[in-house]
């Protein structure tokens, strides 16, 4: 959605049908413990009384119109106000500038934590998350294919795309294209669907990126005051790493070898872009004449030769 009103809007008009005495409890076992409820426009809807919490609705529907609640078993509800500034964690009040860190917040503070790992002492809310982490901390991301494992479902990502083939897809929520990871998602919608929050401007020069890491690194990289120079040629970076990669390109480094046919990359990022050719897909392909290349220096090439105007009007 758009913004908060736009979720809001299509909410109401689009989910008025659901069951909520089958939809609840539903969610309360799979995995959304506890109940998220909007209070922004709290109210009984009886008689339009509005309410400030939570606590006053349930002590006003007891009180004024007769209903029982078990009092036992607490209120069961994360209560937040939804806006698009700034979220407020509505039980102590810290402020996030994103639902998610806001809710993670939530989880982690306001929720008892019952249930305990036995082999690191993390503790969960619940046995279905409880075993969950026990299966990706503690046993491994399985490849269903081959049955290696990996400790983490990145890895386990980029063995299923190098070794067999498959790639793993994400989809823009506004027009259901289909992107390779997040970071792609973020990029199209900052470009093409003009989001301003994956709009980040330098302050230094025309480049925008889609996020504040992004944008971090490019500061650090091109306009930093403290450089590092390469002592073969004429290349400086405010990043230190940066002069260890570039130095490959002095000495012909290619410690990362394709698998399929051997071919040897400096990068690891390159040799990702280069099995593109084994699973049928390109690498890069150029958001201006929408030409496909297989790898980065290629790609990064090509735009600045051919489309070096457009980047920065």
């Amino acid at each position: 959605m758009k913004d908060c009103e736009a979720l809001k809007n299509h909410t109401v008009v689009s989910h008025k049908s659901i069951d909520l005495h089958a939809f609840i409890p539903q969610r309360i076992i799979s995995k959304d413990i506890p109940v998220k409820m909007d209070i922004t426009d709290l109210c009984c809807k009886s008689c339009n009384v509005p309410l400030a919490t939570v606590e006053d609705l349930i002590a006003h529907i007891v009180a004024i119109h007769g209903q029982e609640y078990d009092y036992s078993a607490g209120v069961c509800v994360f209560p937040f106000i939804l806006n698009k500034d700034l979220f407020q964690c509505m039980l102590c009040n810290d402020k996030y500038d994103n639902f998610t860190s806001m809710l993670g917040h939530m989880y982690k503070k306001h929720i008892e934590r019952a249930y305990i790992c036995q082999i690191c002492g993390n503790s969960f809310i619940d046995q279905v998350r409880l075993n969950r982490h026990i299966s990706y901390s503690h046993v491994g991301h399985r490849c269903k294919i081959c049955l290696k494992i990996f400790d983490a479902s990145h890895k386990l990502d980029k063995h299923k795309q190098r070794i067999h083939g498959i790639q793993r897809t994400v989809e823009c929520n506004l027009c259901s294209s289909i992107f390779e990871n997040q970071y792609q998602v973020k990029v199209h919608m900052g470009k093409v669907h003009n989001v301003e929050r994956y709009k980040i401007k330098c302050e230094h020069c025309p480049k925008i990126c889609t996020t504040k890491g992004a944008m971090l690194l490019h500061v650090q990289s091109l306009h930093s005051d403290v450089r590092f120079e390469c002592d073969l040629c004429e290349y400086k970076t405010g990043i230190k790493w940066r002069i260890k990669l570039h130095k490959r390109k002095h000495f012909g480094e290619k410690n990362y070898v394709c698998s399929i046919c051997t071919r040897r990359f400096g990068r690891s990022s390159n040799l990702s872009a280069h099995m593109k050719i084994h699973t049928g897909n390109f690498g890069r392909v150029c958001r201006w004449c929408r030409q496909g290349f297989i790898d980065s220096e290629t790609f990064d090439r090509h735009e600045k030769e051919s489309h070096y105007f457009n980047q920065y009007n």
